[in-house]
């Protein structure tokens, strides 16, 4: 064989070889009668058709035949390297799109890869896959068909098409004849399903392997936070609260002032919203505000750029009816759970600020750490029942008389022994229970120095080894005055959800029986939520900050004199309950300290341990998280697209199953389902007939035709057909021009 230097097409001459050598079997002329496997049909089942589709009869291509390119031949090597590209890439595209990794920080607007290049770079790497595939497909059909035809089964017209519809896609659906011929065989089935899977892999590739943003699931992790101090310790709070006074200036009341500014300043902004929430609930026509669940929840000032969200907790005890029902008087109590500000800090650690018009770097996350909680009591009581507790009604004691009536001398606190006693009187205010006074509690109660006006309240913030501050309020709407309790703790009930969004960050606590919160990740009775002593400082220095002790002088603070407005009151009619209109007391004093909750949470422990000498140099301590985030990762967007999965895994089959032929096949032949190859071996094929050729082409059954590859007579490769009758020209039995 040799090549037309013009042209690049096989010239078959039978002068290359000696009349003398004898062929290999693949050679014999058609005067031989070979073709023993398929010259008789009864041999030929359909068992037998199935199991050799993709497998040879072992008769060898000797090394120096002259359609063989041999093992090292450089075509040979790189058809195999081009294979196991093909292979590897399939699979690694494959994995990708089922792993669905998220590439965090290396793919992202400001990583090492903008997601335009990343974009670009995989959408390459799908069009190298595709197109070694392509060609691997291709280069496995002509050696499996042309090897085929050179040893026993032949090829029909139907295998030659299977070829072009990898070629040319638009040939599927307008060649009906040989796709029907096609598809009744295992190869034809399979090549199709391969060149739909070439067709489509792009598409598919851009779908689940390309990273695009998406949000993630829910998945552990472990964050790093600050800690350097316990819950509520005023000293550190006023040592980092920034003011331009310095200590020579102001050295004693710099920090105290400056704290108190902060405080009056957040808490007022608090309370504003607050009500304005209230607002817009009643002027809404929300009617559904009697249950504590459905009633608006404080917010806190304290992030500029954080909406940060508390909850209310408890809500069994909240209940005023039931409490009514249980001490015959109104007992407004409400417990506020607020998130933990470590988490705040972490995020802006752990994540990017995300990018307007991508949504990446958006995510969620709860985290398992301890929530700063506070506890806001009031009770109502007759003036006889709040008497023992109000100095200028004791025997002996100090007062002036003014228009208010008496008031206590400045120097009233000399008469209140260190080791107060009041069990005696504790039981004639018949609440000691309700505040838990008394040697059963170990806890003692506020002493009042004198009578507060209406619209005015009197705080106490130094009860002896107290855990609480008091407040002695009273309210035009009634004839009884009203004492509440303060204080706060860590309790482990509630998790930290911290959600951040392109233009919006939120910071909630979650109380309602998530799996995160800080409780479930301790044994069962392991933790013990128990009030902080300190943090009643951080609440003394805010009442006094706030005016809450502004009755001493009947100063009528617009504060207070909101506040006195919401206490509940009862009639004769009806059991008191929650206002429908209005905010209770206890929850309006709750909103007004909830940012103290969260300062004074601020670099504060976030799990059940104790600082020790508090405070410490800041140290770094792990906490448990579960997130969900926003960002680049591989993968379907939506959950239909998983149906382009199986066009990855075809690929992957059909790569793999190529490899693996031309492993076992080592070395090349002449593929001669390449056009010029074959229309050079249609040329050399005579017809039987002088007949003119049919000017319409391979027609009907011809499709399924099975054609040969033999030498004649002249050594020529030409073609013959399967059954040993009539050459491809043409001829008497069923001839078929090409």
């Amino acid at each position: 064989m040799t090549m037309y230097p013009e042209r690049g097409l096989p010239q078959f001459n039978d002068s290359e070889y000696p009349k003398d050598l004898k062929e290999p079997s693949v050679c014999e002329s058609f005067e031989v009668n070979d073709e023993k496997a398929i010259s008789d049909p009864s041999k030929d089942s359909k068992s037998r058709r199935l199991r050799t589709v993709f497998h040879h009869n072992k008769d060898p291509l000797l090394a120096h035949s002259d359609i063989y390119f041999g093992k090292t031949d450089w075509r040979s090597i790189a058809n195999l390297l081009l294979a196991i590209y093909a292979t590897l890439s399939s699979t690694l595209s494959l994995a990708i799109a089922v792993w669905q990794p998220r590439y965090g920080k290396w793919i992202s607007p400001t990583g090492h890869l903008t997601p335009s290049t990343a974009d670009l770079l995989f959408s390459l790497f799908a069009k190298s896959i595709e197109i070694a595939s392509s060609g691997v497909y291709i280069n496995f059909l002509g050696q499996f068909l042309t090897r085929r035809s050179l040893r026993s089964r032949g090829m029909s017209l139907a295998d030659i098409a299977v070829r072009e519809w990898i070629i040319q896609p638009g040939l599927v659906i307008f060649q009906w004849e040989n796709l029907k011929y096609a598809t009744t065989t295992l190869l034809g089935f399979t090549s199709l399903l391969s060149a739909f899977a070439i067709y489509f892999f792009t598409t598919a590739s851009n779908s689940l392997v390309s990273p695009h943003i998406a949000l993630s699931k829910w998945e552990s992790a472990q964050f790093l936070g600050q800690i350097q101090q316990n819950f509520g310790n005023l000293p550190v709070m006023k040592k980092e609260c920034w003011a331009p006074i310095d200590a020579y200036l102001d050295s004693q009341n710099v920090g105290e002032s400056c704290v108190n500014v902060l405080a009056s300043g957040l808490s007022n902004q608090d309370f504003n919203e607050f009500m304005k929430e209230w607002s817009r609930e009643v002027m809404g026509g929300d009617t559904d505000l009697s249950n504590l669940s459905s009633r608006p929840s404080p917010t806190s000032s304290i992030f500029t750029d954080t909406i940060v969200g508390g909850s209310w907790v408890q809500k069994s005890s909240s209940d005023i009816s039931a409490n009514f029902d249980k001490y015959g008087r109104v007992v407004n109590n409400i417990t506020l759970s607020m998130p933990h500000p470590v988490v705040f800090y972490s995020a802006q650690v752990e994540f990017p600020k995300p990018i307007r018009g991508t949504g990446f770097g958006e995510h969620t996350i709860r985290a398992s750490v301890v929530s700063p909680t506070s506890n806001t009591l009031c009770v109502n009581m007759k003036k006889s029942e709040v008497a023992p507790l109000v100095y200028v009604e004791w025997p002996n004691a100090r007062f002036n008389l003014s228009d208010y009536g008496r008031t206590a001398a400045s120097d009233w606190v000399k008469d209140i022994p260190a080791n107060i006693s009041l069990q005696s009187n504790i039981s004639q205010t018949y609440v000691e229970d309700i505040f838990r006074w008394g040697s059963v509690y170990n806890r003692g109660p506020p002493v009042f120095p004198q009578w507060p006006i209406d619209y005015n309240s009197i705080a106490n913030i130094s009860v002896p080894k107290s855990d609480s501050i008091y407040l002695l309020l009273k309210s035009p709407n009634t004839t009884d005055y009203t004492v509440c309790q303060m204080y706060g703790l860590m309790s482990p009930n509630c998790s930290t959800k911290h959600t951040q969004k392109v233009g919006t960050r939120t910071l909630n606590s979650d109380c309602g029986g998530t799996p995160s919160s800080f409780g479930n990740t301790l044994a069962p009775g392991s933790f013990h939520p128990k009030s902080s002593t300190d943090f009643r400082d951080v609440l003394g220095a805010w009442a006094t900050a706030m005016g809450l002790n502004g009755g001493l002088l009947s100063s009528n603070s617009s504060l207070v004199h909101t506040l006195s407005q919401l206490v509940v009151t009862n009639s004769s009619n009806n059991i008191p309950s929650f206002n429908r209109t209005m905010p209770s007391l206890s929850e309006g004093l709750a909103a007004l300290s909830n940012s103290m909750l969260m300062k004074a949470s601020i670099n504060a422990s976030f799990d059940n341990t104790t600082i020790k000498h508090a405070p410490v140099a800041p140290k770094s301590l792990p906490y448990d998280v579960v997130v969900q985030t926003q960002q680049y990762r591989s993968g379907p967007p939506a959950a239909w697209q998983g149906i382009l999965y199986p066009i990855l895994i075809i690929m992957f089959a059909a790569n793999c199953y190529c490899l693996a032929y031309f492993i076992r096949e080592m070395g090349l032949v002449i593929d001669f389902l390449e056009p010029h190859n074959l229309f050079s071996a249609a040329i050399d094929s005579p017809s039987e007939s002088k007949r003119r050729a049919p000017t319409e082409g391979p027609v009907g059954s011809h499709s399924g035709v099975a054609w040969l590859l033999r030498r004649d007579h002249h050594r020529r490769l030409v073609f013959r057909k399967a059954d040993g009758e009539g050459w491809i020209g043409g001829g008497k039995r069923d001839g078929v021009y090409l």
